[in-house]
């Protein structure tokens, strides 16, 4: 069973790399040079990429859960301290003019 910061994750990811034309076409772009590659490839070459390329995937997915994570607890921190000294928070932003 998935955590919560694990189903706010996945709900996110699916939403905005279909939705963007750049990473669309990018994405397009990518598969016709793997395509590309993998034509030129022997069968052992080709299974050693595949095998580098899942390693690669996993840990890039790792990495990208990571950084979700830690952005998600700075934002509840922030939440966290606009609630308990508002008026501070208030104070300083009229202080600075911001």
């Amino acid at each position: 069973m998935e955590n919560i910061l694990e189903m706010l994750y996945n709900l996110l990811l699916g939403n905005t790399c279909e939705q963007d034309p750049s990473f669309v076409r990018a994405a397009r772009i990518r598969c016709e040079q793997l395509e590309r590659l993998a034509a030129a490839m022997t069968d052992e070459q080709q299974e050693l990429l595949d095998a580098y390329l899942d390693t690669r995937s996993k840990v890039e997915d790792m990495l990208h859960f990571d950084r979700f994570r830690f952005a998600f607890h700075v934002g509840a921190q922030l939440t966290a301290e606009l609630i308990r000294g508002k008026g501070a928070v208030a104070e300083r932003m009229n202080r600075t003019g911001a």
